[in-house]
């Protein structure tokens, strides 16, 4: 029964092995064979067991914390990678602290500071102003992981999804049913994924020879309330507006929907609507959205295998993980009928 008050030397008397072999297969280092490995953290898991992370690595001259930087944490897709990266990271050995830095650069920039300041183990990048630190990047010597990012001349350790498949699929949903005027809401235009997602968006309607109007564009900071001020813009400006929006990603989208039904648009009778992230919220009765998964599970597993790999080895080669979305088909796209 958990009850986290066992000791390294509680564990260690339990298998039956050393304290130094339990902390070297909590904190995955070498010397531990896998199966040991399993077992230890088989029964760390089990009784609750919580080391002295802090302690542990102020004894070896170095905090054994990994910094995590995203851009809102009140976004559920970044609060579940979080939540996630931080439970198998914790499992190693090693505590996550997190900063938010509301699509700040220069908050993004303090941060990285404070990361080589306090010595930390690792960096895992969740923003979307990532391309603004990237020179920043180059001269740190910890390991760093990005996530959902790409940036020109970085070849370090990354895990994204496709995002201009993503955005390309979106357009390809609503062809299959009809729709030929399809509108878009951007995200941040120095984010890489949501500029991957519109070039999929684009090139999926050049495909099919369908008409560009940039009227039906719109810049976004992946916001709900965001959303809810576009709708408001979409429904009293346009003259005419499109059958069907593709939006940047969930919380904007439910915004939009939002915004939308107050001003009278039915949602899909009026306006089909497909946005990314498949959060927990966009399942819920009423909502029922429409949307690209990025398998969030995924994601944050492999970005903290990566993580773990870097702290083994510094000399490891750089991985970068592409993960194929999937379209999840809800209630928000409906058949378009003239």
């Amino acid at each position: 029964m958990k009850n986290g008050k066992y000791s390294i030397s509680d564990v260690a008397e339990m298998l039956g092995v050393s304290k130094s072999t339990v902390s070297r297969a909590i904190n995955g280092n070498s010397g531990v064979g896998e199966e040991l490995r399993k077992k230890v953290l088989d029964l760390v898991e089990e009784i609750g067991y919580k080391p002295n992370t802090i302690a542990q690595s102020l004894s070896r001259g170095h905090m054994n914390i990994v910094a995590l930087i995203l851009g809102d944490i009140r976004n559920p897709f970044y609060a579940d990678l979080t939540f996630n990266i931080q439970r198998i990271l914790n499992k190693h050995g090693y505590m996550v602290m997190v900063f938010n830095s509301e699509y700040d650069v220069r908050r993004e920039i303090e941060f990285l500071k404070l990361t080589l300041q306090f010595n930390f183990a690792g960096l895992i990048l969740i923003t979307a102003q990532a391309e603004s630190v990237e020179g920043m990047l180059h001269s740190m010597n910890i390991p760093i992981v990005l996530v959902n990012r790409i940036l020109p001349s970085y070849e370090g350790d990354s895990v994204l999804t496709d995002n201009f498949r993503a955005g390309y699929m979106a357009v390809m949903h609503l062809l299959e049913l009809k729709h030929k005027h399809i509108g878009f809401i951007k995200g941040p235009g120095i984010s890489s994924a949501s500029t991957q997602r519109f070039d999929g968006y684009r090139q999926a309607l050049q495909n099919f020879g369908l008409p560009f109007n940039e009227e039906y564009v719109f810049a976004s900071d992946l916001k709900l309330e965001t959303g809810i001020s576009l709708a408001q813009k979409f429904v009293k400006e346009l003259k005419e507006r499109p059958s069907a929006m593709v939006i940047v990603n969930d919380m904007t989208a439910v915004g939009f929907m939002d915004g939308c039904k107050e001003n009278g648009l039915r949602i899909p009778e009026d306006l089909s609507i497909v946005s990314f992230d498949n959060v927990d919220i966009s399942a819920i009765k009423g909502i029922e959205l429409t949307t690209i998964s990025q398998h969030v599970d995924e994601m944050s597993e492999h970005t903290a295998r990566l993580m773990l790999k870097q702290l083994k080895n510094k000399e490891c080669k750089p991985e970068r993980v592409i993960l194929e979305p999937t379209l999840v088909v809800r209630n928000t796209t409906s058949l378009y009928e003239e």
